[in-house]
């Protein structure tokens, strides 16, 4: 069985969902969540799969991610979605009498949060690093005694 848009969502909702709901992104995990479509979409495309419609991210676009990619796609996408916690974050700190709130404290824990998960897609996958290619060269002489 393929994994499908709404199975992408529910895990992603489950590792970040109280994320998502500190900047208002939505929480649904029905398969149609519009606050997911980039991050998931990303997550494709980052493994080499199409999308038909980066606007809206299909079960069949999904569908394309083979077996053995899924835990790789899967914290790709979280990783995404975490970039977006970090864009969509808009709190500031707040001064009002004595009344004293750092919330510019998230944005740091959101940022550690994204390096850490940036390391892991390094440490297991290979994500981030450039693709390492050989070649040879044929110098098209012969030699003679």
């Amino acid at each position: 069985m393929a994994i499908t848009r709404a199975n992408t969502e529910a895990i992603i909702v489950q590792r970040v969902g109280p994320l998502m709901t500190v900047v208002g992104m939505a929480v649904t995990v029905a398969g149609s969540n519009a606050s997911l479509n980039d991050p998931i979409g990303r997550a494709i495309r980052d493994l080499s799969y199409t999308v038909t419609d980066i606007t809206s991210v299909s079960d069949a676009d999904v569908a394309q991610v083979a077996v053995s990619k899924y835990d790789e796609y899967l914290d790709i996408a979280e990783y995404h979605t975490i970039e977006s916690i970090i864009g969509n974050y808009d709190d500031v700190d707040l001064i009002v009498g004595p009344r004293d709130e750092k919330l510019s404290q998230t944005v740091a824990q959101l940022n550690a949060m994204l390096v850490r998960k940036a390391d892991r897609l390094e440490d297991l996958y290979g994500y981030g690093l450039a693709v390492l290619s050989t070649g040879y060269i044929t110098l098209g002489f012969t030699e003679t005694s």
